[in-house]
Parts: C-alpha cells; structure tokens; sequence
C-alpha cells in the first residue's frame, strides 16, 4: 500500500458485502429489476447488431431471474441519430457517435455494482415496507395483477422493455396518488443506483470519484478505546467517567471540548466509525453507505421525502457543505416569547456570545469583510473568482432582476474559501474546520476518551443496572418535578472494526460487546433522528418526545448552459438568495441556494419522462448546475423508533402552505437561471416538462420571454393542483432535506409543549440532557450547524458550571 505521502488518490474503505436480498423470491427480484432497468432501458437504432448479438454479463445475479433482458428499446435510425445530433450540439467537446450510442445501449442490470446498490438501498428500507413492495411485485407478476395494474395480461417482467418503459409513464401519471409515488420510487431508486455505479455514465460524462491533484490534508490520529478479544462476546464491560455524551456531531463534539477543558472527564461513544483524510472523499457508493445514515436512505412514512444525515464519527459536522449562517434575528425572536421568560437567553448578548465562540474556533468570523449587521447575518462581499458558476448565477441573476443576494460564510482554516464539490463525501483537505478535525481533536487533547461503534440501547436510571437487553422495562412518566429519575449513565452495544482495520469484516472479524458507562451526567446528542430514539427507548413517557420534527424540505431546480458549469469545481454553495424567505409575514419561506453537485445527490430526483431523455440529459452532466429552494417550514412532523429494528422513522409530509413556498422558490431559481442565459431548465415538481429555449439568446431577462412565462404558469399548477383527480396534491413531487430539527423542543413551559428546560435539562430527570439540533423550538430556516453548537455551547458551560459547584 502507498504511503498517504505518494498516494494520490484515497485509499478507499471496503464494504461489507451486499445483503442476500432473501427477503424475496426469484420472481419478484425478477419483476423489480425488469422495472429498473426499464427506467434506463437500453436504447438503440433498428437493425443495430446488438439487437441480435447480446452480451449477458455472466457475474451479474440477473442471469439467474426470468425477465426479458434480451430486449431493447428500439427507435428508427433517423430518429436516433437527430437525439444523439442535438445531444452532442449541446455539449463542448462532445463524445463521438459510437461511444453515445454505446452509452445509450448500456442496460443497468448488467453491471453487477448496480445490483449489489439496489440490495443495499433496499436493505435500509423498513421490513413492513419492503413486505409492501414484495406484494406488489408479486401482484404484477401473475396475469391478473398485471391486467388490474398495467393493463398488459403478460407479466411485467415478461414484456419487452418499451412496453415495460410505457407501464412507468402511465403510472406516473395515474389519477390514484400511490401508483405515482410508487413510480416515483422504482424511478429514483434506478437513477441513484445507476449513477453511483455506471462506468459508462463516468466515460460519457467525465465525472471522476477522485478530485484532481487530489492530497490528503493533516488527519488527527485518534486512539478509541477497545473493548475484549477476537470471538470474545460473552460478559459486559463497565467503566466510569463523569460525563458520557451520546454523538460526535455538532452538538456533542462541541459539549466534549467545552467539558473536557473545563477539566471534567468525558466519554464520547457514537455508533458510525472515523476515516481519516487519506480516505476521503469516498466514492459515491461507499460514501453513501458508510458516512450517511441507513445506508444513506432513511425510512420514511412517505417515500417522497428523502432526509440525508451523517452517521459517521464527527456527524454532520464531517459531511456538511461548510456553509456557517448565524440564527437569524427574527427566529431567535420567535424562539424566545414573552410568556416564556427564560427563553430570553436567545435574544440577548449571552448567545450572541455563544455564536461567536463557536464561529472564532471554526474559522468563520476571519473571512467578515463586510459590515458588523452583514456579518450577523452570516454573509460576506468576496471576489468573483471564488464563486461557482452557480454561485455567479445567483449573484449576477439577482442584480438583473433586482432580487436580494450575498455571499455566504465558510467555516475553513485561515478564513480561506472551502474550494471543495467533493464535501459531502467527506473533507480530504482538511481545511474544512469540521467536528472531526477541530471540535474532537480538541477535546482529546484536553483529556477527553472516545468510543467508535458504539451504539446506545438506552440511558440508564438509579435501579437499572443495564444487563436487560433492549429498551428499558420501566417506564418514567412526565414529570416537571426536579427530584425525577436521576442517570446514571449508558448502556450499548460496541463493535469493533475488523482485522484489517475497516468495517467490512464478518463474524469472528469483529468483536461484539455489551458495554456500561456509568456517569455523573448524561448528555444526549444523537440529533434529531434519535436522541428522541434514545429517550423513548430509556423508558420516558413525554409525549412531546419526538414531535415537531422540522425539515427544511427542498425543491430541487436544474438548468443547462453553453458554457461548461465545472460542476465540481469551488465551493458547493457559495452564495444565497433571500427575497422569498418571507412570504408570510411571519419568516416561512425558501432560500435559494446552489446545490450539491456530486452525481447521485443531483440525479436521483431528475424528473423522469424516458430513459433516453434521462441517459441525454445526464450525458450533459457538466453543463449543468443545481439549485434547491431550502425552505423554512411552518408545519411539522415527528420521529418515532420502528417497532422491530429500533431504527428512526420519519414522518413528515409538507404542508400546504411549505409546498406552496417551496414551489415559489422552485420558480424564483428558474426566473434566475433563465436571467442567466439557461438553455434549458428542470424544475424538480412531477408533470412538468423542461423549459427549452428556442434559439440561442432568445428571452433576454430585460424583455418579455412568453413562452418562459407560460411554462412558469404550468409549473405552479402542475405542483399545486388539488383536484381530487390528483389526490389533493402533487404526491409525486420529491421534496429531500439534509437539515433535521426539533424533535427534543427546548422550552420555559413546564414540559408542556417542550422536551428540555433552558438549560437542555430533560424535564422531569436529574442529570439527563439534550445538547443538538433537536432542541430547536421550531426550523431555523438556514444551515443548522452555528445554531445547534451555540446550544451546545450555552448548555455545556452551564452543565460544565453545575459539575465544578458540586
């Protein structure tokens, strides 16, 4: 192996290997797999000799199932040739013919990575879910089901492909809401796993894992605590320390520095493992499976709302896209009424304090260029050269149309702009001053102990002494009395990495132990998803546990360009819109923002009409640019443990009034791109078709574009319609969200309507605290990540105060 000094290119982390996929039959991985690849169906002229000479690729596990996999989707040669003409016009230095149609002919089910990620995807989805979609599939399997579903009296995976790519097209534009999110989801499911594993997409498009001159930043060398011996599972390890902090994101990284400095001794146990520098960023399919929760799809109660969140040492903290925004002004307000008067603290100069802490560690108040108010709200004036060609799209649109705009605030060593589109699949420069190489790193120094692997059953009370397996047996009713249920500590499961130090050992590789820390203090900072997972399971009866879950919900536009967008290129976003954030009056509505670039993140909600239109328009990968309307929710959901895995489920659907925010947005980013000179523009809202201008110049921003317009009028109704024809709203709409809060509501009601006092104390407790984004008492509306440390600052010094007076 290459050392990290003459390796120039990371050293990548195996996976372990893919689930069996046992939870089916033969027939119906049989009828999925013909559905997928009828998402991407090969496409190829009439009388091409591949139509007669197929190649099976004898690895791939399809060879074994019984679906028409010999069939193309055929078109007449002219017809073809034209696409293929009009494909390569738009895009500078374009493939030759003969690699398009290669690429068009390509069919997904023969690439056994494909295979292997549509396993792994599905192996995250809950076990009632996956029972759902099993019925289906054998409902379509049979003649009759085929009929009543499609029809077609022939099974599904018996049609030829074209027939199969029609069923798909009908049911997304069914009048029954199910069928279309079932569309949608066999559709996403495709397009993720394709371009996470595609050769072909990689050689027509030139998107490369590996960043160029890519080199591995300085990584702290971590020394986690190992419990047992290889094959060793029997017996629990104990060990004692003053604080355990359940999580190493933002919230807890931040409370293990402030504590262990404070001389206190800290443990930090979290459940994903670290991967130093030299292995970042990951591939698109290792990255999603390894840094991102349940293998980087999280249930959901509704298949249409796609939550991302960190699982990984370090959190979000080590795959956020660095951006660093203060709580605005009139969020801190609302979070502070006057008939709670020890929310105060919000407002006032304390938390100002807080937020300035956390932003002078991080780097982020070194690069304020810009006036002391400016820079309260988290946004600077920089030079041009630092900007994306999205981030210049937002800025210099903004001006033509007299739109609000600014550059946005890093959190990067030396104040230096964060140059970096592979962040999400972690930080190899290390110039991002995330948890995992700031926060933690500090808190070792200052004595603190780490545990890696490590996943919590539940906290443990006076009475519990934590050799139960599972959740607790005793339930703690609400109380808002001080003299409640002390902790003790926590008890979990550790597992060790394998032999050859990563995480895709089985069985006598690693070492599976049940361990006690037992403690002063317990401090939660799981994040939204399961701190309230973790309060439930230790037995506490709140009932707000879990609820006014906040998202953050995003539409997603996309637009095309002449000019190459060098999508990976600067900063993921580097720049904001603000003129629609207020649409109510009362601080709900979208920011507009540039998005994540890297394939999969961008991709898998493109709205889907054909394979050859999705193949043609991932083929112009780096003439594009991607915006999301990130919009301040009004509304909530809430978080609760699934009964069989104990895994969080999501269950949240915008409301109304965010869908109807949301889709603002959506058409304020496209009013940009257009101003920008887009030739072609994706709204991310089912049933609409791309804006496509006629001509190259046409629909200046400083004139009347009417068939701009008209489309623009198509997309509001497409995504607000509300007959009863299309089931209230647009279902098949994808809304996705990297942003979870509010689960574990901070408040001065008594428990009434919260989880923790101000202090982040869990009502009715001694010694139980929440310290993470779900404390928020409702959406902050910008990136959560200054905001959730300024808690977890606020209630580490004072837990810090508390441990030192006793």
């Amino acid at each position: 192996m290459a050392s990290a000094k003459t390796r120039t290119a990371p050293d990548t982390p195996s996976l372990a290997p893919p689930p069996t996929g046992d939870w089916w039959d033969e027939t119906q991985w049989s009828v999925l797999l013909s559905l997928l690849d009828a998402v991407l169906a090969p496409v190829v002229a009439n009388g091409d000799a591949r139509i007669e000479q197929q190649k099976v690729n004898k690895a791939a596990v399809a060879d074994t199932l019984q679906f028409n996999r010999a069939s193309f989707k055929r078109m007449p040669k002219a017809e073809l040739d034209d696409a293929i003409a009009r494909a390569r016009n738009a895009v500078i230095n374009p493939p030759g013919n003969n690699e398009i149609a290669d690429y068009l002919a390509d069919r997904a089910s023969d690439n056994p990575k494909f295979l292997m990620g549509v396993r792994r995807t599905l192996s995250g989805v809950s076990a009632k879910d996956r029972a759902d979609l099993g019925g289906l599939l054998t409902t379509l399997s049979g003649r009759a089901g085929a009929l009543a579903l499609t029809g077609y009296c022939t099974p599904v995976q018996k049609q030829p492909v074209h027939v199969r790519e029609k069923i798909l097209q009908n049911w997304s534009n069914s009048w029954i809401p199910l069928i279309r999110k079932v569309a949608r989801s066999f559709q996403a499911l495709a397009q993720t796993s394709w371009v996470m594993s595609s050769p072909m997409f990689r050689q027509i498009s030139g998107f490369s894992d590996v960043p160029p001159n890519w080199k591995a930043g300085p990584s702290h060398e971590y020394e986690f605590l190992q419990f047992g011996k290889n094959g060793d599972t029997k017996g629990i390890e104990t060990i004692e320390t003053d604080v355990v902090i359940v999580g190493s994101g933002c919230g807890g990284a931040v409370a293990a520095k402030i504590l262990a400095t404070a001389g206190h001794r800290v443990v930090v146990v979290e459940k994903g493992y670290h991967y130093p520098q030299s292995q970042l960023p990951m591939p698109q399919n290792e990255g999603a499976r390894l840094l991102f929760e349940n293998n980087g799809v999280l249930a959901s109660t509704d298949p249409g709302v796609s939550v991302l969140a960190g699982a990984c040492w370090g959190g979000g903290g080590t795959i956020n896209w660095s951006v660093s925004l203060r709580t605005p002004d009139q969020v801190r307000k609302e979070w502070a009424p006057k008939d709670q008067p020890g929310m105060s603290f919000i407002t006032s100069p304390a938390f100002d304090a807080s937020m300035d802490r956390v932003c002078d560690f991080m780097g982020v108040n070194n690069v304020i260029e810009n006036t002391p108010s400016k820079a309260a709200e988290g946004v600077v004036a920089k030079v041009d050269d630092e900007q994306s060609h999205r981030g210049r799209v937002i800025l210099d649109s903004a001006v033509k149309l007299g739109f609000k705009a600014d550059t946005l605030l890093q959190n990067t060593s030396g104040g230096k702009p964060h140059d970096d589109g592979y962040c999400h699949l972690g930080c190899a420069s290390a110039e991002k001053l995330g948890t995992s190489v700031s926060w933690l790193p500090s808190a070792a120094e200052a004595g603190a102990q780490f545990i890696e692997g490590f996943h919590v059953e539940r906290v443990l009370f006076e009475g519990d002494d934590g050799t139960a397996v599972g959740a607790a047996t005793k339930s703690i009713p609400h109380s808002t009395s001080a003299s409640g249920p002390k902790a003790i500590g926590v008890v979990g499961t550790w597992l060790s990495r394998d032999n050859n130090g990563g995480v895709a050992g089985q069985g006598d590789e690693r070492i599976k132990k049940r361990v006690i820390i037992k403690a002063k203090k317990v401090v939660v900072s799981g994040g939204s998803l399961w701190s309230p997972v973790v309060l439930k399971k230790s037995g506490l009866q709140n009932p707000q546990i879990g609820k006014n879950l906040h998202l953050h919900p995003c539409n997603f536009v996309s637009a095309f360009f002449d000019e190459e967008t060098k999508p990976m290129d600067k900063g993921i976003i580097t720049s904001i819109c603000t003129s629609f954030e207020d649409l109510d009056g009362k601080y709900h509505g979208p920011r507009l923002e540039s998005t994540c670039m890297v394939p999969y993140a961008i991709m898998a909600n493109l709205p889907w009409n054909n394979s050859l239109d999705f193949k043609l328009a991932a083929m112009r990968y780096p003439h594009m640019d991607g915006f999301i309307a990130l919009t301040r929710d009004r509304d909530s959901g809430r978080v609760f443990p699934d009964a069989t895995t104990g895994q969080p489920i999501v269950d949240y659907q915008a409301s109304p009034l965010d869908r109807e925010h949301a889709v603002e947005g959506a058409i304020g980013i496209a009013r940009l791109c257009h101003a920008a000179g887009a030739n072609e523009i994706r709204a991310y809202i089912a049933h609409t078709k791309p804006f496509i201008r006629l001509a190259k110049g046409q629909g200046d921003s400083s004139k009347e574009d009417p068939l701009f317009e008209a489309w623009v009028k198509d997309v509001r109704a497409a995504a607000l319609s509300s007959s009863l024809l299309w089931g209230g709203w647009n279902v098949a709409t994808p809304f996705a969200s990297a942003h979870q809060m509010g689960t574990c509501r901070m408040g001065d009601d008594g428990g009434k309507a919260s989880v923790v006092n101000t202090k982040g104390q869990v009502w009715g407790t001694q010694g139980l605290y929440v310290a993470d984004a779900s404390v928020f008492p409702s959406a902050s509306g910008v990136n959560p990540m200054v905001t959730t440390m300024a808690f977890a600052d606020w209630i580490a010094n004072g837990l810090a105060e508390e441990l030192s007076a006793n």
